[in-house]
């Protein structure tokens, strides 16, 4: 991973109408999170070792390879995030990225997450993937604020 001086990042805050377990069940239960992020294996267990699941494209299996590296429940969910293949432009160019989320409790009894990737390489050949990366940072939490109501009413 470059150095974090020498690197980009992205900073997405959502808040959400729903109470902070909630939130964090979708973080971190592997089903829950698949509904709104990608396929997963994630157990939230500092050192536990994952593996998200995304689209195979030319060179790259899809696969990401993740580490947990802090877990404080109801709180922060830190991992790390490699994969892609060198030669690829945009979408599967390798990256090495750590992922942090932060929740707190908003006083109406909702919760604000904080998303930040970091990591991210300034290269120019990165530029593809940087814009994928903030783009998809965006649609991925709408789409926890849209299905998190149905996780919550059916207790996936």
């Amino acid at each position: 991973m470059l150095d974090g001086s020498q690197t980009r990042s992205i900073t997405t805050e959502k808040d959400l109408a729903y109470p902070i377990e909630a939130v964090w069940r979708a973080m971190t239960d592997s089903e829950w999170l698949a509904v709104w992020f990608f396929p997963n294996d994630i157990q939230p267990t500092v050192g536990h070792k994952f593996t998200i699941w995304s689209r195979p494209v030319e060179r790259w299996d899809g696969d990401f390879k993740c580490v947990v590296l802090a877990a404080e429940p109801n709180a922060l969910l830190r991992f790390s995030w490699s994969g892609g293949h060198e030669e690829l432009k945009g979408f599967g160019r390798y990256m090495d990225t750590t992922v942090t989320w932060t929740i707190s409790p908003l006083p109406d009894g909702g919760t604000r997450l904080v998303y930040v990737q970091e990591g991210i390489d300034p290269a120019p050949e990165s530029d593809a993937v940087y814009e994928i990366l903030r783009k998809g940072t965006e649609s991925v939490l709408n789409i926890l604020v849209k299905r998190l109501p149905q996780l919550i009413e059916h207790g996936a």
